[in-house]
């Protein structure tokens, strides 16, 4: 959120039960957002939206999720900024590795 300079920047982190058997933690901020045709990239392999940025981070966090039977999506808020979000099983499931 280092861009915003024209609003207060706020930070919401949430943890909650999402379905049946599973957990989910939400990260909402009030930052520049993402644009509709980043979405479609945004978990692929070195895609970027930094300048400096390496385009690992959020493809390597998505396959650990994934590979703990979770999942890990993001979308646009209504306002400015955007939402993470990634729900992962709780209790006694079993893990494939």
């Amino acid at each position: 959120m280092v861009d915003v300079q024209d609003r207060p920047r706020q930070l919401l982190i949430r943890t909650e039960r999402d379905e049946a058997n599973a957990v989910r933690l939400t990260v909402c901020d009030s930052g520049v957002g993402l644009e509709p045709e980043t979405l479609k990239s945004l978990f692929d392999a070195f895609y970027t939206t930094k300048s400096g940025g390496m385009g690992i981070g959020l493809y390597v966090s998505r396959s650990i999720i994934e590979r703990h039977g979770g999942r890990l999506w993001a979308q646009q808020n209504e306002g400015p900024g955007a939402t993470f979000s990634f729900s992962i099983p709780s209790g006694n499931t079993q893990m494939y590795i």
